[in-house]
């Protein structure tokens, strides 16, 4: 586990850096600029949708039909917006996660075939399945690192956004969701550190078994009474490898969702434990209450990323592991020379990705 942890980080960077140093990084670099501008749209959106939401509120509880109707429209036309703006975001980001797969698969296709790295590879045993690690692991690495990334951007904007609403309503309110979010991350990681080193045996096991049935179906001749009985107990074998440590998995699992679930259930009663008060002594508006119930929610869950996501970290811990792994044996390095490891040029098989902004909206 320590040997993985310390290679993580060099791995991802060697192969996360090929894609944005190839022929496709003028349309990885305006497919990034186009989600940014969409995020700083969503955050600024969400800001104005949290005072709307409060005078909207507030002229409930102040029984004012005309005010209640000028809110309620604005509230419309933010949601619209928002909505708008989130898919579109969303579609620019799944365009990138498939045009950088597609490039990865191709560039991996070709070293994997050209050289010696195939009888390299294939005399490692270590190296289990690179068919799979090709396919399955260049899938989980494009989409859920390209998806953590945009969670790191966006939990850092809505810090920005709602901080300052937070410390505008209670500064007490801001310091509650830093320390309640370092807790909560703290204790997540503390649970289920063990569930990267399980997803990566999870994946090399469910290969294997994916291996042994291609196995069986392309022997070309018929199975004997005794060959069949092997070949059965060597597949229903490793079932029971894939199955034992997937019960491992959903063990840690389940611990890791007692927490989780207890900790968003009391992000509900936060605020309004702290903001009540104010109310009751009318310093504040009713709709200062509910506004500082979804600021806070906001807030605390771009703190909170770690453990909202920890399963999609530690799923793609051992997608780092895997490809990197191959990555290293295709150029014939150790650990020590990850960090010198690069592509040395880009797939001679051209990518499918759109090129030009008509083709990809």
């Amino acid at each position: 586990m320590a040997s993985l942890n310390q290679r993580t980080w060099p791995r991802l960077v060697v192969i996360g850096k090929a894609f944005f140093l190839s022929r496709m990084r003028w349309l990885a670099a305006r497919d990034i600029a186009a989600i940014v501008a969409f995020l700083f749209a969503l955050n600024a959106l969400n800001v104005a949708n949290s005072f709307v939401g409060r005078n909207f509120v507030t002229a409930i509880a102040q029984r004012d039909p005309k005010r209640y109707l000028h809110f309620a429209v604005l509230y419309i036309v933010v949601f619209a917006a928002s909505t708008v703006a989130g898919v579109c975001q969303q579609f620019v980001q799944d365009r990138l996660a498939l045009c950088w797969r597609d490039w990865l698969t191709r560039h991996l296709i070709d070293r994997y075939l050209s050289g010696h790295a195939f009888d390299r590879i294939r005399s490692n045993k270590d190296i289990d399945n690179p068919d799979q690690r090709i396919a399955e692991d260049v899938r989980t690495f494009t989409s859920t690192l390209l998806s953590f990334s945009v969670m790191v951007v966006n939990s850092t904007l809505t810090t920005l956004a709602f901080a300052g609403v937070l410390w505008s309503i209670d500064p007490l309110l801001l310091l509650t969701a830093a320390l309640y979010a370092a807790f909560g991350s703290g204790f997540a990681f503390a649970i289920g550190y063990r569930l990267v080193g399980l997803n990566n045996l999870q994946l090399k096991k469910e290969a294997d078994l994916r291996f042994s049935l291609i196995r069986v179906r392309e022997h070309e001749e018929p199975l004997g009474e005794s060959e069949t009985r092997q070949v059965g107990r060597r597949v229903l074998g490793r079932l029971r490898r894939v199955v034992h440590n997937g019960r491992a998995i959903i063990g840690v699992s389940r611990n890791v969702g007692f927490f989780t679930s207890g900790y968003h259930y009391l992000v509900q009663i936060l605020p309004i434990l702290i903001v009540a008060p104010l109310y009751l002594s009318r310093t504040v508006e009713f709709g200062v209450v509910t506004q500082s119930a979804m600021a806070f929610a906001q807030l605390l869950g771009a703190f909170s990323l770690v453990v909202a996501q920890f399963q999609a970290i530690s799923t793609l811990g051992a997608a780092i592991h895997r490809l990197g792994s191959l990555w290293e044996e295709m150029d014939g390095t150790g650990p020590e020379a990850i960090p010198e490891a690069m592509p040395s040029g880009i797939p001679t098989s051209r990518p499918s990705c759109p090129s030009t902004s008509a083709e990809a909206m």
